[in-house]
């Protein structure tokens, strides 16, 4: 409430009476507000009752905005306190005892204009918001606009954001009664235990963020950067989502805008002129102060182009053009193409923040715990994962390899009810069994590789040595043959996905990774599809500059695949290009 000037003398201190929060307003519970400003209790000054006399008021230290004794800088955020109302001097605050004492404090002066502030700390929307936390609400939503959920709680200091944009949507944007709220509300709660139910909310609050765990802010300078691109301080990356999103409306400007209520807005009043501006006016009016640039140039002047000598013209700007309903259109066009840009911008940082994609050491270490199938089938579903949130997701990933894992445990079974196995012993003894014969194979396709390489080194007689030396075939080997080297496991190699088992097979006996396997299958397919089908094994050795016995065996498999469709010769030579017996 704005009072008029008043000075009270230093040997005053003490005011008449502040009346306490009770309802019944009754004088009898005022006390001095001198020794009420001593006390540092939420509540109003009042006379204390028996119930609350024995229960001490533990000291709070809210968070929030705070306000200090400009003179003895006292902790006054919940006190009754003295602002000045004089012009320059609103931000100057006192205690009741300072001011009591006439203090003054820089350009503040006893005898300004000043304001008793109290705090208003009862419900009048809902029960667990106060009247002043009311008003720090709008302070703080004004100060750093709507939807800036954050600084307003830290400026209110009593609920998180959640709680503010709760009560916020509730209270004012969804009321029955929009713009404003109902203010027809009553509330029967004591102040003593609104208070306490205040004091047990900052309590849990302050508890909460002491046993919080210590949260680990990742450090990104020029020459330290844990996340490459990424600076958490701004909680902004070097390249964003829709980076040229700005790229729109960064030369957008709008004129006089009649619509949407523009015609009716009032015109702005003149801008009104002090005294000694007036006559600053007038002198620059003169003769001698004023020069004529277009008297200069031999142009003829008006009286609108003159220019004063500090430089400044007296010609009035130009009026802002009126927005036509199509250009009004097309700018508030492009203004809702940046907002949807912003707003893609925003849910991706979101996903990012939520699913804590920027811990990729953590990241890294789960990924190394998961097969190579586990990591393509989780890559091949990340697209649900913006449709989820983070613990439906992992429960949604959870699910479908759990159902993976018993389609494959299924079809084992099946296959071992086809060979007649009954129990897991059997199973187990099965599997022992076709990985030995799988290895005997492999050392008996080897042993008649080199059998067929020394059978054909000793020429038919009719054969000539030129002719041998063309033909190109393999030295028989000296002394007794080496063991076959163990298969090779590709559990774990790239483009496994892409060949047959069989194919997958012949890789892991010739020691080939898939990769190279697949470009001499392309390569082969290619000239024999380009010799018009003519292409002979012999020949075939020329394209393929590895070991002469794994090109036999990949052309042989070929053949018996039917992806070489190689006719039989008349010369004794079948398919696959060994002497028929």
């Amino acid at each position: 409430m704005h009072v008029g000037c008043l000075y009270v003398a230093p040997d005053v201190l003490e005011l008449q009476e502040v009346r306490s929060l009770d309802d019944d307003g009754d004088p009898s519970k005022a006390e001095p507000a001198a020794a009420a400003a001593g006390r540092g209790e939420l509540e109003q000054v009042a006379q204390p009752t028996a119930s609350s006399a024995a229960l001490p008021i533990p000291a709070i230290s809210e968070p929030g905005v705070l306000y200090e004794c400009d003179s003895c800088v006292t902790d006054i955020t919940h006190k009754i306190r003295i602002k000045c109302a004089a012009p320059g001097c609103e931000e100057v605050d006192l205690c009741p005892s300072c001011f009591c004492q006439g203090k003054e404090v820089g350009s503040h002066k006893a005898w300004h204009d000043y304001r008793v502030i109290e705090k208003h700390s009862y419900p009048i929307f809902t029960e667990d918001w106060g009247a002043d936390e009311e008003l720090l609400l709008i302070e703080g939503l004004s100060t750093n606009g709507i939807g800036n959920w954050g600084a307003a709680a830290e400026h209110i200091g009593t609920h998180t954001k959640e709680e503010v944009e709760e009560h916020y949507m509730k209270v004012y944007h969804n009321a029955d009664t929009w713009p404003l709220p109902r203010m027809d509300l009553e509330f029967d709660i004591d102040p003593e235990t609104f208070h306490a139910r205040k004091r047990q909310r900052m309590q849990e609050k302050r508890m909460e963020a002491f046993n919080a765990p210590p949260f680990q802010i990742l450090t990104s300078g020029p020459t330290n950067h844990e996340l490459q691109g990424y600076m958490p301080g701004r909680l902004e990356f070097e390249t964003e989502v829709e980076n040229d999103a700005e790229d729109l409306i960064k030369d957008l400007e709008f004129g006089l805008v009649m619509e949407y209520g523009g015609a009716d807005q009032p015109a702005p009043p003149e801008p009104e002129i002090k005294p000694d501006e007036q006559e600053e006016h007038a002198h620059s009016h003169n003769g001698k102060d004023r020069v004529r640039v277009k008297e200069e140039s031999g142009a003829p002047s008006s009286p609108g182009d003159s220019m004063n000598i500090d430089g400044s013209s007296n010609q009035k700007p130009a009026p802002d053009p009126i927005e036509t309903h199509e250009s009004l259109s097309l700018k508030l066009a492009l203004l809702d193409m940046y907002k949807e840009k912003l707003d893609k911008r925003e849910e991706t940082k979101a996903f990012v923040f939520d699913r804590g994609l920027l811990d990729f050491k953590k990241l890294q270490a789960t990924e190394k715990k998961r097969t190579k199938e586990e990591r393509e089938f989780i890559n091949k579903h990340k697209p649900f994962g913006k449709l989820q949130t983070a613990e439906d997701f992992e429960v949604f990933i959870d699910g479908l390899l759990y159902e993976v894992a018993l389609r494959k445990r299924i079809a084992e079974m099946q296959e071992y009810r086809r060979m007649g196995i009954t129990s897991l012993a059997e199973a187990e003894k099965f599997e022992k069994d076709r990985f030995a014969r799988s290895s005997k194979g492999y050392v008996r396709e080897y042993s008649h590789l080199q059998r067929a390489s020394s059978r054909h080194s000793v020429p038919p007689p009719h054969e000539s040595p030129g002719k041998r030396s063309r033909e190109g075939t393999p030295k028989p080997m000296a002394g007794p043959s080496r063991r076959p080297p163990a298969p090779l496991n590709l559990a774990n190699a790239a483009s496994l996905h892409l060949l047959t088992p069989a194919e997958q097979t012949l890789c892991s006996q010739l020691r080939i990774l898939p990769k190279p396997y697949l470009v001499i299958k392309e390569t082969l397919v290619r000239e024999f599809t380009r010799s018009g089908g003519k292409l002979r094994r012999r020949e075939a050795r020329d394209y393929i500059k590895i070991d002469v016995n794994k090109t036999t065996r990949i052309w042989d498999f070929l053949v018996q695949a039917g992806v070489l469709k190689v006719p039989s010769t008349g010369d004794g030579v079948n398919g696959t290009g060994s002497y028929e017996d």
